[in-house]
């Protein structure tokens, strides 16, 4: 096989480039914690979108895209500090199952991530503990303090549209889904 012919696969009709700012990176992954346990994949369905710098995609991995092209292959191992920072002791919380929707009926389990309202919107929280009047939550985010590798493929890079810039984030096929 050429090189150009090599070329030619990683482009799409569209005319993708390089990942960067300004643009839209649809991406497939598994996510591996610090024991090599696959802990996510996004393979089973549509690749992740993101305008590179928006929120939802950590700022790490959004680094890791600058250059790929559509085609490509990478693992990156992200460390806790810059992903979802470190774990702390102190916020696990006992909180009233009334406080929880449907919680008074509600079969909870050691180890279950639920969501909680937080103080700036819905939260995961992971289950330490079950009683009968109240739950121990760690607040946490449930990846604290876990080293991530993610094994990455560059689906299609493009150009962001002036709609997403302004949104802050990408819109998926057919215009804009919230």
């Amino acid at each position: 096989m050429s090189d150009s012919s090599v070329t030619d696969s990683t482009q799409s009709p569209a005319g993708d480039s390089a990942a960067g700012p300004g643009k839209v990176v649809a991406f497939h992954y598994d996510l591996y914690d610090s024991s090599a346990k696959k802990v996510e994949s996004s393979k089973e369905g549509d690749p992740v979108l993101c305008l590179h710098g928006e929120r939802g995609v950590l700022i790490a991995l959004q680094d890791a895209f600058v250059g790929k092209m559509p085609g490509d292959d990478f693992s990156i191992t992200i460390p806790h500090e810059k992903a979802y920072g470190r774990h702390y002791p102190d916020r696990v919380q006992r909180l009233s199952r009334k406080k929880i929707d449907g919680g008074k009926q509600q079969m909870f389990r050691p180890g279950q991530i639920i969501t909680i309202q937080a103080e700036h919107g819905p939260s995961p929280a992971t289950v330490v503990k079950v009683g009968k009047f109240n739950l121990d939550l760690d607040i946490n985010h449930p990846l604290a303090g876990v080293d991530l590798t993610f094994d990455v493929q560059i689906v299609s890079v493009r150009e962001a549209s002036a709609e997403e810039i302004a949104h802050g984030h990408a819109h998926g096929l057919g215009g804009h889904q919230h």
